[in-house]
């Protein structure tokens, strides 16, 4: 069957100005350490910015190349860490996704800083804790979470350094452009998914002359208020799941829950756990395989059976993948700089996030992301930091899945109404990401990159 990809375009006009001639490239490149770099010719360099060292990484375009494509992914199977680690892992996949412009141009991914082969931040205490509660209940689990997010950022400061309070978005995105400016570039050219998307919206707000083609895949919207980001992104992993549990029963030869109410089945280990896990845990494991529809379905069904049965051995590994340190801790340092969260609202929103997402019980990424920011310093929201409303220098691309279990699309829509001249693309499909998603999308990002082409107004097919 096949089906349409919507195309909207946003309302603002567009003014276009050419973007200033920059110094000369400064970055010695020079072969990475990584054996795995050996098969993308990857180059690696550092720079020095105000306040970090940030690690690069460089693929070199296939033919003559026009200039630097910069890519943020922002780890779309976890937390913000290494995007040259998570490239060198999954580097196959992305470049086969930008054929157009890996022939065409350089490939850059900077380390943010405080990760990966950047300035670290430093976390002696690691932020999760499996005897603290997720969505607290009481007065008490309130409390504890409080204590255990200021005692892990009092233990992240102490072992960092000034830079635990510079590594929210609007450093990072002064990093971008510094980089863009050490390697010659007129513009920044961006693809950024996630919270990577999000950099790419604070890089406009503060570069908006520098902002070259930029793509925003599965966005996360700035603008939404903290506790709004908590609900949404609970009703769309909610609803990722009831689509699971239809494609289960209807699938039996690759779910062994077919014909079994599979929300219960999940209500009972969210109760009681399974063996090595927390019921919170659990639930965290589940987000992570609907975040790989489609091929991690079917690992899901056979997940929750075996841990039905006493065998929580397909769900530990999400897990870990989850919690992994220094990467998960070292990154709430960022979060945080931007999501102050108030402890006061804490148990109250909690209850709608239950309410909103009864099966998957809200306990998303983004809840405990946002959630162990509890704890941690007050300061400026990033939306308060951001102008409402863009106007950078050339049209900016933004994507996204109809049903994506996380981020949902009307996040995307309302950045469109918000980026002067911007286009939206909302393919009708699941997943996270419509570069993972959607070949149609892909094909319009890898065009925009390379060329400057945007897809046109008539609806686009997909199969």
């Amino acid at each position: 069957m096949r089906r349409k990809i919507t195309v909207a375009i946003a309302v603002f006009a567009l003014v276009t100005v050419p973007a200033p001639a920059s110094a000369a490239p400064n970055v010695s490149w020079v072969p990475c350490p990584q054996p795995q770099a050996l098969k993308y010719h990857a180059e690696c360099a550092t720079i020095a910015t105000s306040g970090a060292t940030l690690a690069l990484l460089r693929i070199p375009a296939t033919e003559s190349s026009q200039g630097p494509v910069f890519a943020d992914s922002q780890e779309m199977d976890g937390y913000g860490g290494s995007q040259i680690d998570f490239f060198l892992r999954h580097g196959d996949n992305y470049l086969s996704r930008l054929p157009q412009t890996h022939r065409t141009h350089d490939i850059v991914l900077a380390d943010p800083r405080g990760l990966g082969g950047s300035t670290p931040v430093r976390c002696p205490l690691p932020a999760h804790d499996p005897a603290v509660p997720e969505l607290p209940a009481t007065s008490a689990d309130t409390a504890r979470i409080t204590a255990h997010g200021a005692s892990v950022y009092f233990r992240c400061a102490a072992a960092t350094g000034p830079l635990i309070a510079h590594t929210g978005l609007v450093e990072q995105a002064d990093d971008l452009d510094a980089v863009r400016v050490a390697l010659g570039a007129p513009r920044l050219d961006f693809l950024g998914q996630a919270t990577g998307a999000e950099l790419g919206v604070v890089y406009a707000a503060r570069h908006p002359a520098h902002a070259g083609r930029l793509v925003l895949d599965t966005a996360v919207d700035p603008f939404v208020p903290t506790a709004q980001r908590m609900l949404d992104t609970a009703h769309a992993e909610e609803a990722a799941f009831g689509r699971f549990a239809t494609w289960c029963d209807h699938t039996p030869e690759q779910c062994p829950l077919a014909g079994r109410d599979v929300g219960a089945v999940l209500d009972e280990l969210g109760a009681h756990g399974a063996p090595g896990l927390t019921g919170d845990e659990v639930r965290i494991a589940v987000g992570q395989f609907l975040l790989g529809y489609p091929f991690a379905w079917p690992g899901l069904g056979h997940a929750l059976a075996t841990a039905r049965d006493g065998d929580a051995g397909e769900l530990a590994p999400y897990v870990a993948l989850t919690y992994t340190d220094p990467e998960y801790t070292a990154s709430h340092a960022q979060t945080c700089a931007d999501h102050p969260s108030d402890p006061a609202l804490l148990a109250g929103l909690a209850q709608k996030v239950r309410a909103a997402a009864p099966h998957t019980g809200g306990i998303s990424l983004t809840w405990d992301a946002l959630l162990s920011c509890t704890g941690w310093p007050d300061g400026a929201g990033l939306a308060e930091r951001v102008p409402g409303h863009l106007a950078p220098a050339s049209p900016v691309l933004i994507t996204a899945t109809a049903d994506d279990p996380i981020n949902p699309s009307s996040w995307a829509t309302d950045l469109a109404a918000r980026i002067a001249g911007s286009q939206v693309l909302v393919a009708p499909a699941d997943g996270h990401g419509a570069l993972d998603n959607a070949p149609c999308a892909a094909n319009a990002i890898d065009a925009y990159l390379a060329a400057g082409t945007l897809p046109s107004k008539e609806e686009c097919q997909i199969a």
